[in-house]
């Protein structure tokens, strides 16, 4: 016999189904069974409704399309499962996050195209600055430093040698070599038409692709700390620059000792671009402190699995006082009786 047959018994059966029903339907509240009644009672009545909030109560649904694209196109700026923020996307770079991986790749594919020539009509350096051999960015570099001014350091009338890569000209300024890229007697002009020859020669398209795609990916990374810090934020400042005014107190004891604590929980972030992973990237491993770091992580993750099959650690280091101190002689090695009594933490 259910709780309602023996209700309606007692109570009115309309009043027996709706206690019913309620009882039902508290019971898939967490942990109710852990309250009594004149406590659920009393949260009860201070609950509030949505009362007069119309496009609320006319929901059909949890979550609106309209406020999940909000979100998206607001907040969702990450990298993570579903464009979640990583740590690796507000700070990454610090931790060499896409860089180590992408800029060694632009680095070794420019390095092998100038080994081989193919660089030549950009780079090329006959060591002299009438040679014919220089390429764009050579004639650029002797421009800027007023090697073609005829009056002087002043570039006054710049007049820029004729070589294989660049037809020559007679410019007013500096300006006018650097100018207008539709101009074809522009140094710019030429630079870009070396560059697009380069990057469309069957022989390096491949590998300039490679290099694109990896210098595409450091800047995007780049581009999303910032983006990512200013919504935090989270004010870097000018370190490199000019550190005395930088907004990163270095060495802030409060601030090394409130990271030290919570090593363990850092640890337990292993996804990628994590907590986890960005601490592993930056910590000095060639110390003692920067091993402590990584080791402290591990052993959160330690406690955690040794946790979940209901093995419980305390890793709280015990205070070393008069009632818990080891004599140091022990004799043939072995603790005594008294002696082991004596450090026995009750």
């Amino acid at each position: 016999m259910s709780n309602y047959d023996t209700l309606k018994k007692i109570i009115p059966p309309d009043q027996a189904l709706a206690n019913q029903a309620l009882s039902r339907s508290l019971r898939q509240v967490k942990d109710i069974f852990n309250t009594d009644l004149p406590t659920l009672s009393a949260a009860v009545s201070a609950l509030e409704s949505n009362k007069d909030l119309g496009l609320i109560n006319a929901l059909t649904e949890p979550v609106p399309e309209v406020v999940t694209d909000f979100i998206g196109n607001t907040l969702a700026t990450g990298t993570g499962p579903g464009n979640t923020i990583t740590i690796n996307d507000v700070i990454g770079v610090a931790a060499g996050a896409t860089i180590n991986t992408d800029l060694p790749v632009v680095t070794t594919v420019v390095s092998d195209l100038a080994n081989i020539g193919a660089l030549d009509s950009l780079t090329g350096n006959g060591g002299t600055p009438s040679s014919t051999d220089n390429g764009i960015y050579t004639l650029m570099s002797y421009t800027l430093a007023g090697t073609y001014s005829i009056a002087g350091n002043v570039l006054d009338i710049t007049t820029i040698p004729t070589t294989n890569y660049f037809p020559g000209n007679v410019f007013s300024d500096v300006n006018s070599a650097f100018g207008n890229i539709s101009n074809n007697a522009t140094l710019l002009y030429w630079g870009n038409y070396w560059i697009a020859n380069i990057a469309s020669d069957p022989l390096y398209s491949n590998v300039v692709i490679v290099a694109n795609d990896a210098t595409n990916a450091c800047a995007e990374q780049l581009n999303l700390n910032v983006i990512n810090c200013t919504a935090a934020g989270i004010d870097i400042g000018n370190v490199v620059n000019d550190p005395a005014n930088a907004n990163l107190v270095a060495n802030s004891v409060t601030t090394s000792l409130g990271l030290a604590s919570q090593l363990h929980d850092i640890g337990l972030d292993v996804s990628t671009g994590g907590a986890a992973q960005f601490f592993d990237q930056v910590a000095n491993t060639t110390n003692l402190s920067g091993q402590a770091v990584i080791a402290s992580m591990r052993e959160g993750r330690n406690i955690a699995v040794l946790n979940a099959v209901g093995i419980q650690l305390d890793t709280q280091l015990i205070d070393v006082n008069a009632n818990t101190t080891v004599a140091n002689n022990l004799g043939d090695g072995q603790y005594t009786v008294a002696q082991a009594q004596a450090n026995i933490i009750i």
